[in-house]
């Protein structure tokens, strides 16, 4: 095996796993008074380095960097290319999950999904991203209108 294929195993495997096994905190049992009794409860989001939104847009980049490093791996790609694509359209899909305001523009919500997918497969067949992400959005933006009106 080749020294850069080792290294590029090497870093497609720490991608991935650093998205796996993340530094935030573990769920920590709290009691909670309610009429008299106390309740056991568990609270994921207390003491955390980040907030709940942020820390899902981090780890989606990361599993997306490990997605993108394995693909580039896999169909001999340079690995650091593909790997911060995946990194930004993992952190890019997340952020439209969690956005408060893409929850009130479903069909805009659905557009960006459908340009970040296309972004995806425009990166994966060695196209243009630019024009990926256009079709994506366009047909993202035709699938939205069919389902909300």
């Amino acid at each position: 095996m080749k020294r850069r294929s080792a290294l590029s195993v090497f870093l497609g495997c720490a991608l991935l796993l650093s998205g796996v096994v993340a530094p935030f905190s573990v769920a920590e049992a709290k009691r909670h008074h309610n009429h008299g009794r106390y309740h056991r409860y568990y609270d994921a989001r207390q003491n955390r380095w980040v907030d709940y939104q942020t820390g899902k847009i981090i780890k989606g980049g990361v599993v997306g960097a490990g997605i993108g490093a394995g693909a580039g791996l896999l169909m001999d790609r340079p690995v650091g290319k593909t790997a911060l694509i995946g990194a930004g359209i993992g952190a890019g899909t997340q952020a439209v999950r969690y956005s408060r305001t893409m929850q009130r523009h479903p069909i805009a919500k659905t557009a960006a999904y459908g340009a970040l997918a296309g972004t995806g497969v425009s990166a994966a067949t060695g196209k243009r991203l630019g024009q990926g992400a256009l079709v994506g959005g366009a047909i993202g933006t035709g699938l939205g209108v069919l389902n909300h009106f």
